[in-house]
């Protein structure tokens, strides 16, 4: 340890040096263990508190910080800026600032904030006008595409069914439609085991 009247010399002659902030930090972290006097017991030294930062409570290391904000609440602002571009659909963004007097940002935000309402209007709209067949408009599809088939004579059902696929007919739809119809099942005199439908009648 140095003597006091050392420390206080080197300690002078640092304040006179002007040193930048950070270096005169960096001096005095190096002189930190000479600074302590020969007075301080051991045990004082010991005992004293760790100066580690206690960890905090609200998320473990290595989990990704949480977003301050989540998204806009509504406000009032952005309710006039709503307004305003609903009512004048073709204005510029600087028209409805003057307009609803509210900042620019607010208004890009709301209307970004209509045209994702109109994009999903959109999408809800497609969705309902293009909603699968049911069932027995599918099934009334494999009827006429059963009589169409057939109307000409017995066929192969492995050329009848085939030919459903090709044609997008549900298999399910077809043997339904099948029962339906009475289609009549018999063999072939090919002599292979073919099998054969037809119409009844």
């Amino acid at each position: 340890m140095l003597p006091a009247s050392d420390l206080t010399e080197i300690l002078a002659n640092l304040a006179a040096l002007n040193l930048q902030p950070s270096t005169a930090a960096a001096v005095l972290g190096a002189l930190a263990p000479l600074l302590r006097t020969a007075e301080t017991p051991p045990a004082v030294l010991e005992s004293r508190p760790s100066r580690r930062r206690p960890r905090s409570s609200k998320r473990s290391r290595g989990t990704r910080r949480k977003r301050k904000y989540h998204c806009h609440a509504p406000s009032e602002a952005r309710d006039r800026a709503l307004a305003a571009l609903r009512a004048n659909p073709d204005a510029t963004p600087t028209e409805i600032v003057k307009i609803a007097k509210v900042s620019r940002s607010t208004v890009v935000h709301a209307r970004e904030a209509l045209d994702a309402e109109a994009r999903k209007a959109a999408r809800k709209a497609a969705r309902e006008t293009s909603k699968p067949a049911k069932s027995t408009d599918r099934r009334e599809r494999a009827q006429q595409f059963l009589r169409e088939q057939l109307a000409h004579g017995p066929k192969p059902a492995s050329v009848v069914e085939d030919a459903a696929a090709k044609a997008h007919v549900d298999p399910v739809a077809l043997s339904q439609a099948r029962a339906d119809l009475s289609v009549v099942v018999s063999r072939a005199n090919t002599g292979a085991h073919a099998v054969q439908w037809s119409l009844p009648g």
